[in-house]
C-alpha cells in the first residue's frame, strides 16, 4: 500500500516508537534516575555556588531539572511508555467498547434507538475530565493512603477513562452502521434471508476495517489531550504521592512514582510563572506526540477512505501525463487530400 512509501506516516512513527523503546533504555542507561540530584552547582575555578535546584536548561541541558535536581528529559524519557502505551490501550478499550456499543444501537428498534439518543447525547455536553475527576478522585486518596499500588491504579485508571466515552463513541459509530445499513445491496440481502451475522461479518466489518483504524488514531489523540486535562486535576496514570514538607505547618508535595507526562505537569504546576521550562518540558513530549498521531491520522485518513495516493505523487503525474489525450499532432491539410482525390475522380 502507498501509506508505507510515505514520509509523513513513517516519521511520525518512528518518533513515537523511539520515545518508547527509549523509555525501556533509559533506566538501564542510568540506573539511578530517580535519586535526588545534586542540590547545588559550584565553579569549578571558585567552588563558589552558582545554582541551585531546580536547574535551568542551561545548567542542565536539555530542559532543566525539577526541584530534586533530577533531570527533566531523562524523566520525561522514562515515563513516555506509561503515558504512550496508556493512551493506546485507552483507545483499544475504547474502539472496542464502542464497536459493541455501536452494533447494539444499530440493529436495536428504532423507538429505542431514539430513546438512547437522547441520553446518549447528554455525554456530548459533559466535559469528560470533570467526570473522569469525580470518578478517580477516591481512588487517588485510595492510593494515598497506600490502600492500593501504583500499577493497579493505573490499570483501573485506563479502564474508567476509557468507560466514560464509549456511550458517545458507540452512539457515533452506530448511528453510521445504521445508515450504511440503508444501502440497497444490504436490502437485498436481507431479502434474500441473511441473518444479522451475515451482515456483520460480510457488510459492517469490511466497510468498517478501514474506517476503524483512522478513527482509533483519533481517539490516541483525544486520550492524550485528555490525561493533559486530568494531569491538572492533579489526576495521573499510576497516581500520585504526597510528603510532608514544612516546620510550622505541613506542606503537601506531590510526587509521581512513573514519572508519567501529566504527573509531571501536575507535580510543577504552581512553578509555570517561576520556572516555566519545568512544566514546557512534558507540555513539548505531549505536543510532539499529539501533531505525530495526528499526521498518521491524516494519511490514513487520506488513503484508507478517501482513497488517495501518497507518496507516489511523480508517478500519478507521469501517469497522468500520458493518459491526457497528446496535443503534438496538429490536423494537417494533407491528412484530408484523399476527399479531394475522390471528387476528381467523380
Amino acid at each position: 500500500m502507498s501509506i508505507f512509501k510515505s514520509f509523513r506516516f513513517w516519521i511520525p512513527f518512528v518518533i513515537l516508537a523511539g520515545m518508547i523503546a527509549g523509555s525501556f533504555i533509559v533506566p538501564v542507561i542510568y540506573p539511578d534516575l530517580q535519586a535526588e540530584g545534586p542540590p547545588y552547582i559550584t565553579d569549578p575555578e571558585t567552588s563558589k555556588v552558582i545554582a541551585a535546584a531546580p536547574y535551568s536548561p542551561s545548567e542542565m541541558p536539555p530542559m532543566g531539572s525539577d526541584r530534586l535536581g533530577r533531570n527533566i528529559f531523562l524523566l520525561l524519557i522514562d515515563g513516555a511508555k506509561y503515558t504512550l502505551l496508556g493512551a493506546l490501550a485507552i483507545a483499544l478499550l475504547r474502539m472496542a467498547g464502542g464497536f459493541a456499543t455501536g452494533l447494539l444501537y444499530a440493529f436495536m428498534p428504532s423507538w429505542l434507538r431514539s430513546g438512547f439518543k437522547g441520553f446518549w447525547d447528554t455525554f456530548n455536553f459533559i466535559p469528560l475530565a470533570i467526570v473522569g475527576y469525580i470518578l478517580l478522585y477516591p481512588l487517588q486518596a485510595a492510593y494515598e493512603a497506600q490502600a492500593l499500588t501504583s500499577m493497579r491504579f493505573l490499570i483501573i485508571e485506563v479502564v474508567v477513562i476509557a468507560l466514560i466515552v464509549i456511550p458517545s463513541l458507540g452512539m457515533y459509530v452506530g448511528q453510521g452502521m445504521n445508515d450504511f445499513m440503508k444501502q440497497e445491496f444490504v436490502d437485498v440481502s436481507r431479502q434474500m434471508g441473511a441473518s444479522r451475522f451475515h451482515l456483520i461479518k460480510k457488510h459492517l466489518l469490511p466497510h468498517y476495517g478501514r474506517h476503524s483504524i483512522v478513527l482509533f488514531s483519533e481517539q490516541l489523540s483525544q486520550t492524550l489531550l485528555l490525561l493533559i486535562q486530568l494531569g491538572i486535576l492533579k489526576i495521573c496514570l499510576g497516581g500520585l504521592m504526597t510528603a510532608e514538607f514544612g516546620i510550622m505547618e505541613s506542606i503537601p508535595v506531590y510526587f509521581s512514582a512513573i514519572n508519567e507526562w501529566a504527573a509531571t505537569i501536575s507535580i510543577n504546576i504552581q512553578q509555570v510563572f517561576i520556572k516555566p521550562y519545568i512544566v514546557l518540558g512534558p507540555l513539548l513530549f505531549f505536543a510532539v506526540s499529539i501533531y505525530c498521531v495526528n499526521e498518521i491520522s491524516s494519511v490514513l485518513r487520506s488513503v484508507l477512505i478517501e482513497g488517495n495516493t501518497v507518496g507516489l505523487k511523480r508517478l500519478r503525474k507521469k501517469n497522468r501525463q500520458a493518459s491526457t489525450p497528446a496535443a503534438t499532432h496538429q490536423p494537417q491539410r494533407e491528412d484530408f487530400s484523399f476527399a479531394d482525390k475522390e471528387k476528381q475522380a467523380c
